[in-house]
């Protein structure tokens, strides 16, 4: 698992898309903030506060 979230990050990065990590499941803020993540959630009903409103 490791390997596939940093991917994703890394992937997402190369092509401009914004990216939002969670701590909660698998891995830690550190691979997270390691890897660059734009957000971080610690909890679920935190994602809908960090996107922005259309």
């Amino acid at each position: 698992m490791r390997c596939l979230r940093s991917h994703d990050i890394i992937g997402a990065k190369k092509n401009n898309i914004a990216t939002i990590g969670v701590t909660y499941g698998y891995g830690s803020r550190e691979e997270l903030e390691t890897h660059k993540a734009d957000l971080i959630a610690d909890f679920p009903d935190e994602i809908a506060t960090l996107l922005p409103l259309s």
